[in-house]
């Protein structure tokens, strides 16, 4: 259907493009294109190309990033999570594993991580902005791809969704909304 000059991108923040190059007759034209939030002022986006993607096409997806106002992050090889999104992973897995767990409360990780970072969200205020759903899902995708127990999401996570508990979205997540703990004056102090 897209002219047969048109650049094939996909927003999409788990799923490598390569696994969509067999869909068309030309994955020398494929491409990751993923935006952060840009609705939130970040202006960051991934560019990846697949397995057999084009340089130039790469160059070009970056170039348009840029026209745009965009800071583009080129992953030079293909990898599941792409850039920001791996490291962003690694946090995110560590604080659910964390608080499943039981060994801190999930504010102390916010707390923590939003003194530490000068952010004005945590890791939990951010998957609850994301959708708990959301979150689970593609961490359910480095699951199927790893198979490696460590990547399984928590059954905590589940249970939290089972519940409708989906973040934002619903109203309650790891915090109630619209006015949660965390933008309250004092959250940052230590708890008695």
């Amino acid at each position: 259907m897209a002219p047969r000059k048109a650049i094939l991108a996909t927003n999409s923040s788990s799923i490598p493009v390569s696994r969509l190059e067999k869909a068309t007759n030309r994955p020398e034209k494929c491409l990751n294109i993923h935006f952060y939030s840009l609705d939130q002022g970040r202006n960051i986006v991934d560019v990846m190309g697949g397995t057999r993607t084009l340089p130039r096409i790469i160059k070009t997806g970056k170039e348009w990033v840029q026209s745009i106002g965009c800071i583009p992050l080129t992953v030079k090889k293909e990898i599941l999570g792409f850039c920001f999104n791996r490291v962003w992973r690694a946090i995110k897995r560590e604080a659910l594993y964390m608080w499943a767990g039981g060994f801190v409360d999930f504010r102390d990780i916010d707390r923590g991580w939003m003194n530490w970072s000068g952010m004005s969200l945590g890791p939990f205020g951010l998957m609850d902005g994301v959708g708990l759903d959301v979150v689970y899902d593609i961490e359910m995708v480095y699951y199927q791809e790893s198979k490696d127990p460590k990547d399984r999401p928590p059954q905590a996570l589940k249970a939290m969704i089972d519940r409708g508990n989906l973040g934002v979205k619903t109203g309650k997540g790891f915090y109630a909304y619209p006015d949660p703990e965390f933008r309250r004056p004092g959250f940052l102090k230590a708890r008695s």
